[in-house]
């Protein structure tokens, strides 16, 4: 038995809700993809990106020092941590 208000299986509406259960699952579908992305950014990318950008902190104080030195000749004397004294040489 049919009820009044049930549309049947083959109306226009029911073609509609189906568009936009496709439609829903989709966007359900790229969300979980961003969530995927972004938890792998943030668990192998951002930590990589820390190391390295340590390891050209330290490059490029290097370099700017021997800048510095080669600017200023007279100001050439090293005298404690700071100022440059026990670092590895910078390649």
């Amino acid at each position: 038995m049919m009820h009044a208000y049930a549309p049947p299986h083959n109306s226009p509406n029911n073609g509609e809700d189906n568009f936009g259960r496709r439609i829903e699952e989709a966007v359900t579908g790229v969300a979980e993809e961003i969530l995927h992305g972004v938890a792998y950014v943030d668990a192998v990318i951002v930590p990589q990106v820390r190391r390295e950008a340590g390891i050209l902190a330290r490059v490029l104080a290097g370099h700017l020092d021997r800048l510095a030195d080669t600017l200023h000749p007279s100001a050439n004397v090293h005298s404690g941590p700071a100022s440059g004294a026990g670092r590895k040489p910078v390649p």
